[in-house]
């Protein structure tokens, strides 16, 4: 998978950017303590440390000389290193990593955005595996990520990396205008039958008072590879205990979501939603979460599923802009599905790292100085408000013995987009921190705590990597969102749902698959 989780979740990083921003108009105030490693002489020797970091948190700005850099000034002290960071274009990452590694060129340290992409070059020989006693020098940064997360590190056995940045979980979850319920007199649904009803009302009963027949129950929409789970679907088939692109485990047996008999029912609720016309009928059509946004933001919209943080204030303001109003949006439980399912999502998995490559780990030393700035750059509690908030006197400050960001400068579009480049720096930032995502709506951080409730653990599919002798791998991916989305629409009937699986068998290796799976994850040691 080529992709940032921030996934399920994973957070949108163009709005974790624009939280992580640091600003001011005045010079910021540089560091003058030396670590202690540092002022030991631990680190005599100056070595220099090449990473490539396609982790950052906003490729597009220009990064600062070094004198013009105080926090890459504290990174290369605290170690003795000369730190030259390479951040690639968003759009050309691999693009880029490729040319450098035929090149000859390879970085001694590479940010992993997936599993998948770690796996693919530790196979070709690129990246090393980290030595335990290596790690076991390096005792907070290990303590830094829970042992699950050091698990999703290792591939056969072996460390291949080091977790990068935390992702968020129950990043997408349930909101519902809760005028229109209080104006109809109902209830916040807890069952499908009670959100069909609801939906209904909040279609058909005028619930903004304009006299027209102009409102929708729900909107969604398709990706544009035709996936059915990323623009509001995805909370509708959990409603059942499946997801079509999931595979889990059940009392010891895989469970995959596409075929499981859950799906049918899944399916014939999403067709009654459909044959109800209290989906907004744009949803054939949308395909990017903006316009999904643009629907919230619409005013016509009882029960959409979005981001944790739809009300902060500037999504407030783009509210007020399109519908003159700003609607009192709740975030909501997951109504409970019929075998007792009341999922908002999947627990995000770590799945991006820092890798290191074979050329560095040759030299003790410099495998040695690596996993020191590492440690320095994610454990030092001195250093974690410049890497998180950017520069002090700039994006923070220490306030009566405590640390508050500068909201005057975070404000300011001007100053925001000068020190824009110290987001890239952000990548120790913690997931429950409040002062990183500067909420303005006291009510954002209660709708996550909602959300984070009904998260299911992730503990199969991550594992599940492309297999390169499953040859019909796309074709199939493409015939079963065609075909799910046949039935939701009532193109097919159901009553075609064995002829659909059987279809996957004869025409797709589905079978084939499924056995490659079942050897994949007893490899990694995650099925017995």
């Amino acid at each position: 998978m080529r992709k940032k989780q921030l996934s399920m979740v994973t957070l949108s990083v163009s709005l974790s950017l624009t939280l992580a921003l640091s600003a001011c108009s005045s010079k910021p105030e540089a560091t003058s303590q030396p670590t202690a490693e540092a002022s030991k002489g631990k680190f005599d020797k100056k070595l220099t440390i090449t990473a490539f970091n396609s982790g950052a948190f906003n490729p597009g700005s220009q990064m600062p000389a070094r004198e013009d850099d105080p926090i890459r000034q504290m990174l290369e002290k605290a170690v003795n290193v000369d730190f030259q960071m390479t951040i690639p274009p968003a759009d050309q990452q691999l693009a880029k990593l490729n040319t450098m590694i035929a090149s000859g060129d390879i970085p001694d340290l590479i940010f992993m955005t997936s599993r998948a992409t770690a796996v693919e070059y530790y196979n070709q020989g690129i990246l090393a595996d980290l030595d335990k006693n290596d790690l076991n020098n390096y005792p907070d940064l290990q303590n830094r990520f829970k042992p699950e997360d050091w698990e999703s590190m290792k591939y056969k056995g072996k460390t291949i990396g080091t977790p990068g940045y935390e992702l968020v979980s129950g990043v997408r979850g349930w909101w519902l205008r809760n005028d229109w319920l209080t104006k109809l007199n109902l209830k916040a649904p807890t069952t499908p039958d009670e959100l069909l009803e609801v939906m209904k009302a909040f279609t058909f009963k005028d619930p903004d008072g304009n006299g027209k027949n102009d409102t929708y129950g729900f909107a969604a929409g398709v990706g544009k590879d035709g996936s059915l789970i990323t623009l509001g679907w995805e909370q509708i088939f959990w409603m059942f205990g499946v997801n079509p692109t999931i595979v889990d485990q059940v009392g010891g047996k895989l469970v995959f979501g596409n075929t499981d008999p859950r799906m049918k029912e899944a399916l014939a609720f999403i067709n009654k939603m459909l044959e109800a016309k209290v989906v907004d009928p744009d949803w054939v059509s949308i395909n990017e979460a903006p316009a999904i946004d643009k629907k919230m933001y619409s005013g016509k919209i009882g029960i959409i599923i979005n981001d944790w943080r739809r009300m902060e204030k500037a999504n407030s303001a783009l509210m007020k802009e399109l519908s003159g109003e700003i609607p009192d949006w709740q975030v909501i439980a997951p109504p409970k599905g019929p075998n007792g399912d009341q999922t908002i999502g999947l627990k995000a998995f770590q799945n991006n790292s820092w890798a290191i490559s074979k050329t560095a780990a040759k030299d003790p030393e410099k495998l040695n100085r690596i996993l020191a700035l590492l440690q320095y750059w994610y454990t030092d509690k001195d250093f974690y408000p410049w890497a998180s908030y950017g520069l002090k006197t700039i994006g923070w400050d220490n306030v009566s013995g405590s640390v508050q960001r500068i909201q005057e400068n975070l404000a300011s579009k001007e100053i925001s987009e000068k020190y824009r480049w110290t987001s890239n720096y952000s990548l120790p930032r913690r997931t429950n921190d409040d002062l990183f995502f500067n909420f303005t709506n006291p009510k954002t951080a209660e709708f996550q705590k909602i959300n984070l409730t009904y998260v299911k653990a992730n503990t199969t599919n991550p594992y599940i990597l492309p297999d390169p002798t499953d040859t019909k791998l796309s074709e199939r991916n493409k015939f079963t969102n065609e075909s799910l989305l046949k039935f939701m629409m009532g193109k097919d009937p159901l009553t075609k749902w064995d002829d659909y699986l059987a279809a996957l068998d004869s025409k797709f290796d589905y079978a084939k698959y499924k056995d490659l799976v079942a050897k994949q994850l007893t490899e990694a040691g995650v099925m017995k």
